[in-house]
């Protein structure tokens, strides 16, 4: 019998707006500078740089972003990673709030 907990995590997933997918992103390089797992986080971060879209233009100052913060992970700079990737998740969750209100009121972004 498959772990309920994973067959919901997988769901959850699959179900999920790519908005929500880089929150999830962000949640989980963000645990990883708590447990200090270098590798994870790299990992993560390479994730995030692959997803960027350049014909946008914050992507450029992700890409530096998530450059900086691989390499400062080298150096065990976890809680400064945390500084820096806090505060971009919160944006990214409150860009999808926003969405959510706006298609609930019937309005188009303009």
């Amino acid at each position: 019998m498959r772990d309920p907990q994973l067959q919901y995590q997988r769901q959850s997933v699959i179900n999920a707006s790519p908005v929500k997918l880089v929150i999830k992103l962000y949640d989980l390089a963000i645990q990883a500078t708590y447990r200090e797992d270098d590798k994870r986080l790299r990992e993560i971060l390479s994730t995030l740089v692959k997803g960027l879209n350049f014909d946008h233009e914050p992507a450029e100052q992700l890409f530096n972003i998530y450059q900086y913060c691989q390499n400062i992970s080298r150096e065990g700079r976890f809680e400064e990673i945390r500084e820096i990737l806090e505060p971009i998740r919160e944006a990214w969750e409150e860009s999808a709030t926003d969405a959510i209100v706006r298609n609930a009121n019937g309005s188009t972004p303009g």
